[in-house]
């Protein structure tokens, strides 16, 4: 009995279309608004309250019951006053590390593809390592059709969890096929981003109970991947001659940045009562800002143009240390 239908559903219009094949038999002048013909909703992106006022507006030609405008500029003269708060690696995260050895043996010109992880986060700047970001276990599959097609470096990032999770297959194919593709796996050895849950590399199963541990070196050997080593991230030279070893070899390699998570470490320490100790800006500093715009993290800062370490955030990794120029930043380990 309706003469207009609005079908309101996010990304692809499946109900839509199916509704529109039905119609046509049982009520073919049913007019069915949606994105397939006028596009009254994005196909992209998630619905919103002001996305679907927007669409219904249009539809029922009638305005809309918020002024969305007002709440732009009220939005726009707050944001002015806001800090900028982009999302970033915690203090220590030996991701951060990786990272910084990944740009330097590539002088971030090769192509970098990411995946689902707290390492992610390495497409925001300073770090910047990160081209493309789909889907768990993407990063692998998307590295070999994007090698074979540019014949450039092309290097896929993805985290412990997630290898075992879903990187498994994408790594046969690139061994079956002999892609020139390197695979950088952060082993922070948990599934940090979404708890530190326990996963096949802990050797500990759901309960906590010690099991079989499963090493991603011997999975990536057992697929057949010629290359394959295990670095420290924060033995940064170390890491990056292996990496630039690696984008020499003729197949897929496989390097594993391991270093535990810094919120494990931190916990550790504190259970074991071993003081955690903040590096220091010594009086060589000449503020020239490297270990901030190099690493970007937040236990750095700036106050009134000198370099501040906040020894509240620092956990004492070391990592600022050894890419000052200067040697002007002291950390005493506690390891």
């Amino acid at each position: 009995n309706h003469k207009k239908v609005i079908v309101v559903e996010e990304l692809e219009p499946y109900l839509e279309t199916h509704v529109k094949a039905i119609a046509k038999d049982y009520a073919p002048n049913v007019e069915i608004y949606g994105k397939t013909k006028e596009k009254y909703f994005p196909r992209k992106g998630e619905l919103s309250t002001r996305l679907v006022a927007m669409g219904l507006a249009k539809i029922t030609g009638k305005k809309p019951p918020i002024d969305f405008e007002k709440i732009d500029a009220a939005y726009a003269e707050i944001a002015k006053t806001l800090p900028s708060r982009p999302p970033i690696l915690c203090p220590g995260c030996p991701h951060t590390a990786s990272f910084y050895v990944i740009g330097r043996a590539t002088g971030k010109k090769a192509i970098y593809t990411t995946d689902i992880g707290c390492y992610a986060l390495g497409i925001m700047p300073p770090l910047k390592i990160g081209d493309i970001l789909i889907c768990m276990g993407a990063s692998i599959a998307t590295a070999q059709g994007i090698s074979k097609t540019t014949g450039k470096d092309t290097i896929a990032v993805i985290g412990d969890s997630t290898f075992f999770h879903a990187a498994i297959p994408g790594l046969i194919n690139a061994v079956y096929n002999n892609h020139k593709v390197v695979l950088a796996v952060l082993d922070n050895l948990t599934t940090a981003m979404t708890g530190h849950q326990p996963h096949p590399g802990t050797g500990k199963t759901g309960m906590q109970a010690m099991g079989n541990r499963v090493l991603v070196e011997k999975v990536a050997e057992g697929c057949g991947v010629k290359y394959v080593k295990v670095v420290n991230p924060f033995k940064t030279k170390e890491a990056e001659t292996v990496l630039k070893e690696a984008l020499q070899h003729p197949g897929p390699a496989v390097i594993v940045f391991r270093a535990p998570c810094a919120l494990m470490t931190v916990r550790d320490k504190r259970r074991k009562g071993i003081e955690i100790k903040a590096c220091k800006i010594t009086d060589q500093c000449t503020d020239c800002m490297a270990c901030i715009k190099l690493l970007g993290c937040p236990a750095l800062t700036v106050d009134e143009g000198k370099v501040r370490i906040n020894e509240a955030l620092c956990v004492g990794c070391g990592l600022c240390a050894s890419v000052c120029p200067y040697n002007a930043i002291a950390c005493s380990k506690t390891d």
